[in-house]
């Protein structure tokens, strides 16, 4: 039952070491997850880093994130080159308790959110968010004056030319007003997606801002979405309380695809056991 201290891990686009602010780590599932800290840590540890450079980016995976990491390499190569990967899913940490790798607690990106945003809005940090809608963008420029907006219209992730522009717009935001975070705010697949193109695009660029991708943390912050109880959060139904908000769009990832995470943690765990 031990952990490793995280080191500085070169950046397979540039070359670049990438500082990171030495958190202990678990790995699993290929991913070293961050295993001793806090949210308000982690908010403060982002928030306080300077003059960094390469590539940084914040995954918060979950047990849908795992499944769909074990099939689709590219989305597992923005986990895997991720500065911070956090667990976001109780699934997850009972997982790394199974295969004696233990994660102190959840690291949940709808926490994270509010104790950067918070952070960042008070000190007018620039910052570039990537909103799912014209609401939640108004609602969060209310509190931050100096960030600047990305609103994409609805967009299949196999339409090449919406995903080039929305990069583009991206890259003009950062570039205009300097940003230090750019906060992607859409589901799966679409934030690893932009993640990938961010990092092609920034492949040569020693001041890219640090990238965190957060689902619908926002929409959870504001209360455009209603997040479940904390009992439930505690003791790992959260995807329970979703199912049962959601049950045509989510029956089937929840129900079918997602028990794909029980065959590969159990080869997890012959793989350790090896």
């Amino acid at each position: 039952m031990t952990s490793h201290q995280s080191t500085p891990a070169p950046n397979r686009a540039t070359g670049i070491v990438r500082p990171i602010a030495g958190f202990a780590t678990q790995h699993l599932f290929g991913l070293d997850f961050v295993s001793e800290t806090s949210i308000a840590e982690l908010a403060a540890s982002l928030f306080d880093e300077r003059d960094v450079s390469g590539w940084r980016c914040v995954v918060t995976p979950n047990v849908d994130h795992i499944v769909r990491y074990d099939r689709i390499p590219a989305e597992f190569a923005v986990a895997r080159d991720a500065v911070l990967v956090l667990p976001d899913g109780m699934p997850i940490v009972w997982a790394s308790r199974l295969l004696r790798r233990p994660l102190r607690s959840r690291l949940a990106g709808s926490d994270l959110f509010p104790a950067l945003w918070s952070k960042l809005a008070a000190a007018g940090v620039p910052t570039v968010v990537v909103a799912s809608s014209r609401e939640t963008a108004e609602m969060l420029a209310t509190e931050h004056g100096g960030a600047r907006f990305v609103v994409p219209p609805m967009f299949d992730v196999a339409n090449e030319q919406a995903v080039e522009r929305l990069i583009d717009e991206i890259d003009a935001g950062v570039a205009a007003i300097g940003a230090r975070f750019v906060l992607v705010g859409l589901s799966m697949p679409k934030h690893h997606l932009v993640a990938a193109h961010l990092r092609l695009r920034w492949t040569n660029s020693h001041a890219a801002p640090t990238v965190l991708l957060l689902g619908a943390s926002a929409e959870l912050y504001l209360g455009l979405l209603r997040r479940s109880p904390r009992w439930m959060q505690r003791t790992g139904l959260e995807w329970l309380y979703r199912l049962l908000s959601e049950p045509r769009r989510l029956a089937k990832r929840y129900l079918v695809e997602d028990t794909r995470f029980l065959v590969i943690l159990w080869k997890a765990g012959r793989a350790k056991r090896r």
